[in-house]
């Protein structure tokens, strides 16, 4: 039986690092979003593009990233957890911003700064206590989530954004 509990501990690590490392590629993406929102910003492009991109990277990737983080990882320490509330509090801030209409300079400059210090918030902390807390919990992730994650991947480099103004 402490076998099979062995064995189960193991996957469920295994498991959770495929999933944090998922995260972890998306979060080196955002990071870029951060990147492309700067350097639009110090080559003069127009807000609206650059605040257009923003809103596409917003619905293809960060919304779903979220989602994801709700469902595998934040239920993990519970989501009364400080550090989870306090990641919460703050996609509801970038999502304002990225819907936001009016002050587009401002907006997208609050987008990049909030993003950064919302991923290496999480990097640093959630993650940290995750990986602290895992025997303790069951990560059980079917074949399909990583599928599904690959097909996703595989449509939206299909689906490139073609106003590329940060090269």
């Amino acid at each position: 039986m402490n076998l099979n509990k062995a064995e189960i501990n193991k996957e469920n690590k295994r498991n959770l690092e495929k999933l944090l490392s998922s995260l972890h590629r998306d979060h080196q993406q955002s990071l870029e979003l951060c990147w492309v929102i700067r350097e639009g910003i110090r080559q003069n492009v127009d807000s609206e593009r650059i605040k257009n991109y923003a809103n596409w990277y917003y619905i293809n990737e960060l919304e779903p990233h979220f989602e994801v983080e709700k469902e595998y990882i934040f239920s993990i320490l519970g989501m009364e957890n400080e550090m989870v509330k306090k990641v919460l509090t703050q996609q509801r801030r970038l999502k304002k911003h990225f819907t936001k209409e009016i002050e587009v300079e401002k907006a997208l400059s609050r987008i990049e700064e909030e993003l950064e210090v919302l991923i290496r918030y999480e990097e640093k902390n959630i993650f940290q206590a995750i990986r602290k807390n895992i025997p303790s919990f069951e990560i059980s992730l079917n074949e399909n989530f990583f599928l599904e994650e690959q097909e996703q991947e595989q449509e939206q480099e299909q689906e490139e954004w073609n106003d590329v103004f940060w090269q």
